[in-house]
């Protein structure tokens, strides 16, 4: 009996101990070529109400990067903010194959440790075809992070996983579903490693 009195308790415990998010696609004209290139750029950091958060836009270059760098023969990052025209000149350039343009839509950093509010982002991803500038796929990641931590949980630790998924559904045959959202535990902030692939 009393271990019914805690259940409820006990759920609740359990939902606040993992992250959420979200994945959809909002237009994929078929699936990408693994024997292809690709450009990733870099998108303006992420900022909530006045604040900027400085580097959150190389971070998330370099998780959609590292994510389209398991399935594709070159994968670079762009090193600076430019325009589409300008990444579609410098796609051109290098000869890749598509151009992928994340936008942090949403960047939320709390004090989740005492003030019980999750992190929370939101990013679009839209690959182009670098020949014929046609969007070949538009899909945004959302996350909220748990409510019950120690500290140390950023809105980066929330990419990985989704962006990942994402992207492999991306390459899949015409038909698969896309795993639109799940429950994940806590993962280990990443760290930048530089340019995947050249």
């Amino acid at each position: 009996m009393r271990l019914l009195t805690l259940l409820p308790l006990l759920l609740s415990l359990c939902v606040g101990c993992v992250s959420t998010y979200t994945v959809k696609s909002i237009s994929r004209s078929g699936p990408l070529r693994t024997n292809a290139t690709a450009l990733v750029t870099l998108p303006a950091d992420g900022a909530f109400l006045r604040e900027t958060y400085p580097g959150s836009g190389r971070t998330t270059a370099l998780a959609v990067g590292r994510a389209f760098a398991k399935r594709l023969r070159t994968v670079d990052v762009t090193p600076e903010v430019a325009t589409l025209p300008q990444y579609l000149e410098q796609a051109r350039a290098g000869r890749f194959d598509y151009l992928v343009v994340p936008t942090l839509v949403h960047w939320e950093n709390r004090a989740t440790e005492w003030s019980g509010l999750p992190d929370r982002i939101e990013i679009e991803i839209r690959t182009v075809d670098v020949q014929s500038q046609k969007t070949l796929s538009l899909g945004s990641v959302t996350g909220k992070s748990r409510w019950m931590t120690f500290g140390g949980d950023a809105p980066e630790d929330l990419l990985a996983s989704p962006i990942d998924g994402y992207v492999s559904w991306l390459f899949s045959p015409d038909g698969t579903p896309l795993q639109n959202s799940k429950d994940i535990g806590q993962t280990a902030p990443m760290k930048p490693t530089g340019r995947s692939g050249r």
